[in-house]
């Protein structure tokens, strides 16, 4: 890309849930639509296999935006990478999450998205960092997951 740079935005968190609960709670439709837009609503579909689609619908008071990839790497419990695509970017990012225990019970999540034009990064990092709240509040909260 000429002219243009590429960044990577990186959010961590501690959940208090074991690694293959917070991994599945990537994966599920329900449960993924729960936490993966900072405006709270979204719309789902996952085929949690390797080259399965995925896409998210995140719905806005003014706008819907749809959010397109597929899984490029799912290891339970360990890491999943799918890539995205956005509306507004002309290629694909890519979206790494990692569970990495942390103490008695609980996982060290990060989010790496990388590939990113650095003029939207600022807003993906404000973005993955309310996601990740949001589950931390979610599991925190006893949603069941």
């Amino acid at each position: 890309m000429t002219g243009d740079t590429l960044t990577t935005v990186r959010v961590e968190r501690v959940l208090a849930a074991p690694p293959q609960v917070v991994y599945d709670a990537w994966i599920d439709e329900d449960t993924l639509a729960e936490f993966i837009c900072p405006a709270g609503i979204a719309e789902v579909e996952v085929d949690a296999r390797v080259g399965g689609p995925l896409r998210i619908t995140m719905i806005f008071p003014d706008r819907r935006s749809v959010i397109e990839g597929e899984f490029l790497a799912l290891d339970r419990p360990e890491r999943i990478s799918f890539s995205w695509r956005a509306p507004s970017s002309s290629s694909d990012s890519v979206v790494t999450v990692t569970f990495a225990p942390h103490g008695a019970g609980a996982t060290l999540m990060t989010i790496v998205h990388s590939q990113l034009p650095v003029d939207v990064s600022g807003r993906y990092d404000s973005g993955w960092a309310v996601v990740a709240t949001q589950l931390v509040a979610a599991i925190d909260g006893g949603a069941g997951f």
